[in-house]
């Protein structure tokens, strides 16, 4: 009887347990989410309504500013603190796009920065500070970008066509922008010692010769007595005062001295001819200033230290009434402001003219390159060519107090209200810009020929003729090589 029904009960009860599994609460299984257009019934009150985190909202893209570098060759405080502000003030403009560093460079090492950074691949600055003459050798080495690319109407407006020129190679690209140009020298001298020999200084209308400027310096060149050079009983070997007191070395005996001859002939020294080949031309008319310039030791109005002595040691003597008058470069006011802040000194025109008032100046100057190691050229460009604006370019000229490549410049207020400056816009009233061909031998030449041959008729040692004749024998062959 048992053995018979057992299978019977035994299903039944398996039927039942599967009976009572179906009728029970299931578990919530996770479900997949399907997209519905339906809407989405709010919960009854008495419900809970389900916990849903929402979908985190997509982070905003961050971009960094482009970072570069610059490599400054200001060599006058003045001059790297306003470098380092006009870089601030870009920065702030272009905030979050674009962000410079100011790099200190120097003038003596900026070559091998430049040739063993290219060279190596990189790791220097985006942009790199020089002249024309530098920026031209290195875009035809290779190392410089074209900056033509990045000059619309609006930049090519902030600088005269000569300027440009300057800094365009051969084949037709610009390889530096501008800062300032480079060629204005003017005479510094001391009111009170002027004043005190009833020395009217030159002006633009009543400008001074060569022989005015050397007969003048006669009557500033006092000994210890206070007699001046050429009146009896004038002591020269203890001289108190020396009337002008230039820098005579091989630098400067070019620099200075082929500006002074281009005032006379309104053509540069080194050039090329009618035949197309380079030399250098001693013409007619620049020979009478020239032969003046370089006898001033003989004459006795310069002293022998003269010959070598550095910029410090003048502006020390100028400062200290051991000169009445010097010969520097524009740039010489700001270094002598950050010296000798209570000296009182003031500038003229330098020696020309007054029958033909033109200020002969080559378009030669200095401005800003990049590498062609930079990975960001066009934002590097945005800031060289934004410094040629007139307000920036202004700031950044009264700062090295050379002149702007920007002619509004000088109209700007930091600019047209200082007095210094007076000389500088009346060179710019009468100026007439010479597009000079930059030759590339021209350091050479003049490093090893005709700065050391001329040095030795300032020392008394050859006659200018001698000098020229030694120096044209082999001109040719080292401009031309």
């Amino acid at each position: 009887m048992r053995s018979k029904f057992m299978p019977i009960i035994t299903i039944l009860f398996i039927a039942s347990l599967v009976f009572s599994a179906c009728t029970s609460t299931p578990t919530a299984a996770p479900q997949e989410s399907v997209a519905t257009e339906a809407p989405i019934e709010a919960p009854a009150e008495s419900e809970e309504p389900a916990v849903t985190e929402a979908p985190a909202e997509p982070e905003e893209a961050t971009t960094e500013p482009v970072k570069l570098s610059l490599y400054s060759l200001a060599w006058i405080q003045d001059n790297q603190d306003m470098t380092v502000e006009l870089i601030n003030q870009f920065n702030e403009e272009h905030k979050g796009k674009i962000e410079i560093e100011y790099i200190q460079g120097d003038w003596g090492e900026v070559e091998n920065y430049i040739t063993s950074g290219v060279a190596g691949g990189g790791g220097i600055a985006d942009i790199v500070e020089g002249d024309t003459g530098m920026g031209l050798g290195w875009y035809d080495q290779g190392f410089l970008v074209d900056l033509t690319p990045y000059i619309t109407d609006e930049i090519r407006a902030t600088m005269p066509e000569e300027y440009w020129a300057s800094r365009t190679a051969r084949d037709g690209k610009v390889f530096l922008s501008g800062t300032v140009t480079g060629s204005e020298i003017i005479v510094f001298y001391s009111p009170a010692a002027l004043e005190k020999a009833g020395i009217e200084p030159s002006s633009p209308d009543n400008l001074w010769s060569w022989e005015q400027l050397v007969e003048n310096a006669k009557l500033l060149t006092l000994d210890a007595n206070g007699k001046h050079l050429g009146e009896d009983g004038f002591d020269s070997a203890n001289v108190a005062q020396w009337g002008f007191m230039p820098r005579l070395d091989n630098e400067k005996i070019w620099e200075e001295g082929q500006i002074f001859v281009m005032q006379a002939t309104g053509q540069p020294m080194i050039r090329k001819g009618d035949d197309g080949v380079w030399d250098i031309f001693f013409d007619e008319a620049g020979i009478p200033v020239l032969e003046s310039y370089l006898n001033i030791v003989n004459v006795g109005i310069t002293p022998d230290k003269a010959i070598g002595l550095t910029g410090d040691s003048q502006n020390e003597a100028f400062a200290q009434g051991q000169a009445a008058m010097i010969l520097r470069g524009y740039f010489n006011i700001s270094v002598l402001k950050g010296l000798y802040p209570v000296f009182e000194f003031a500038v003229m025109p330098i020696p020309m003219s007054s029958e033909n008032k033109e200020y002969y100046v080559d378009n030669w100057g200095q401005g800003f390159s990049i590498p062609v190691t930079s990975e960001h050229p066009a934002e590097a460009a945005e800031f060289i060519f934004w410094v040629q604006e007139a307000i920036q370019n202004a700031k950044y000229a009264s700062s090295i107090s050379m002149a702007p490549v920007n002619p509004d410049a000088l109209q700007d207020p930091v600019l047209l209200d200082d007095p210094n400056w007076d000389t500088m816009r009346f060179y710019r009233s009468i100026e007439k810009l010479l597009v000079v061909e930059y030759n590339t031998n021209q350091s050479e030449f003049v490093t090893s020929v005709y700065a050391p041959t001329l040095m030795a008729v300032v020392s008394g040692e050859k006659t200018l003729d001698q000098a020229m004749e030694e120096i044209k024998a082999l001109s040719k062959d080292i401009l031309n090589q």
